[in-house]
């Protein structure tokens, strides 16, 4: 061991710039500050934190999510995807199955027209809830799903539980972007997001427990923005909805997001912390007494169709850091997602993602486990600030609307998205099994392709 660096190691106490300097010659032709890398717009890492970068003490901050009422055993719900069958009892099979083996929350992407009766037979939404999102018609059969909650109350004398889930904002752009065919015209924006808080309002009076407006920032995620502009359009869009709410903000005040986590492990837990602090902000300008539902879904762009067995690691890297950050509620997407139905086996390969990290990591014994990292607080630090400066930009530009509306807006996220793709094409961003570490023998999983609803 070169004697420098000995010494150091064995002093009383260690002073930071002996510390680089050490660091700089074990570097060779490298310096520290070489190892900082750029994280996202205006937000870069480096290789060592400390107390210096923080200057406050954030122990009972709003980034932390701490609560009286957790559930050790419980500590978020386990949301599987259903895949769709034109066939209601396959439908309701598929359903029963999953709640029967681990998962205590669905979601499905729609139903056909008559069949919602028989695809919830026996299912408690009292217990589990039931979330639909259908992004082709956002507003397809809700008519439909009401009658069926109205029955399902009558008949029970219980609450049932789960949502019909519209963005209203992100949902018709993220439709023109990726949309192969047309699905009818898509709603204008405008009348989607009345139509939608008007539903919402009708909803929280009758079904207190039922989500309508459900801002999803995996469709932002889709559609290129980044891990600061994520942030940022979740919570303009729920300015907006405050706007669109004409100061009858009680019946918007609990809100639920979804955010997307990938395998960038610490910014996915800053980035749920940062929303909290942002949130928290909204609230009390607006003087709301709200409260903030948060969804992790993993990102589309970390799932790919060349060695799908490979996914299961990119998953559940993104779905600990979401456990970690303390969301409510997480979907891990299948493997076989980039493919087609996923097989028996592939589907309690997901749900047991979940039990393992709830029943083997005991993250649920300890709430913010990340809290007091100095590497967390200072990322979430930055990762809000830059966040809130950006959100107040586009207030002053007229909020989301006007920006949506914006052709360098959705010129920009076409060239994020163009970005991924090649820098993966070209091995600058590195994906195991895909550019790198390629299986010759990859054992294949044979999938059913998806079914179209009716």
């Amino acid at each position: 061991m070169d004697k420098n660096i000995e010494e150091y190691l064995r002093a009383p106490s260690i002073k930071l710039e002996e510390w680089k300097k050490i660091a700089d010659s074990s570097l060779k032709d490298k310096t520290v500050k070489d190892l900082e890398k750029l994280l996202d717009n205006n937000i870069s890492t480096k290789p060592l934190y400390t107390e210096t970068d923080i200057d406050d003490d954030f122990s009972l901050s709003s980034r932390r999510g701490l609560s009286n009422d957790t559930d050790q055993f419980m500590p978020w719900y386990i949301c599987s995807t259903i895949d769709h069958s034109n066939n209601p009892k396959t439908l309701n099979a598929r359903i029963l199955n999953e709640l029967e083996r681990g998962s205590n929350s669905l979601e499905l992407s729609s139903f056909n027209e008559g069949s919602l009766n028989d695809i919830l037979k026996n299912v408690d939404t009292a217990i589990a809830p039931i979330y639909f999102k259908n992004l082709k018609d956002p507003l397809e059969k809700i008519n439909e799903y009401q009658s069926y909650l109205s029955s399902f109350k009558g008949l029970n004398k219980k609450e049932p539980m789960g949502g019909y889930l519209i963005d209203p904002i992100a949902t018709n752009l993220w439709l023109k972007e990726f949309s192969e065919e047309k699905f009818g015209e898509t709603i204008e924006h405008q009348n989607l997001l009345e139509k939608t808080i008007n539903i919402n309002s009708n909803y929280k009076n009758i079904f207190p427990k039922i989500e309508i407006i459900h801002i999803d920032g995996s469709l932002w995620d889709d559609l290129g923005a980044g891990l600061s502009k994520e942030i940022e359009l979740i919570a303009s869009s729920y300015l907006e909805i405050l706007r669109y709410s004409k100061n009858n903000y009680n019946e918007v005040k609990d809100i639920n997001i979804t955010i997307s986590s990938n395998t960038n492990f610490f910014a996915t837990i800053a980035k749920i912390r940062s929303i909290r602090i942002i949130f928290n902000n909204i609230f009390k300008h607006f003087k709301i007494t709200g409260k903030l539902n948060i969804t992790s879904r993993n990102s589309s762009n970390i799932i790919f169709k060349e060695d799908p067995w490979v996914n299961q690691l990119r998953i559940t890297t993104s779905a600990l850091s979401a456990a970690i950050g303390g969301v409510d509620k997480i979907i891990c997407n299948n493997i076989t997602q980039k493919l087609g139905q996923a097989p028996d086996f592939i589907k309690r390969l997901t749900r047991n993602t979940h039990i393992i990290l709830q029943e083997e990591s005991r993250i649920s014994r300890v709430q913010d486990p990340s809290g007091g990292s100095f590497y967390v607080e200072k990322l979430t630090n930055d990762l809000s600030q830059n966040a809130w400066n950006n959100i107040k930009l586009i207030e002053k530009m007229g909020g989301i609307t006007s920006l949506t509306s914006s052709e360098d807006f959705v010129v920009e996220l076409r060239k994020s998205r163009e970005k991924l793709k090649k820098d993966i094409e070209d091995k600058n961003i590195k994906k195991i099994g895909v550019n790198i570490f390629e299986d010759p023998d990859s054992n294949p999983i044979n999938v059913r392709p998806f079914e179209e609803a009716l």
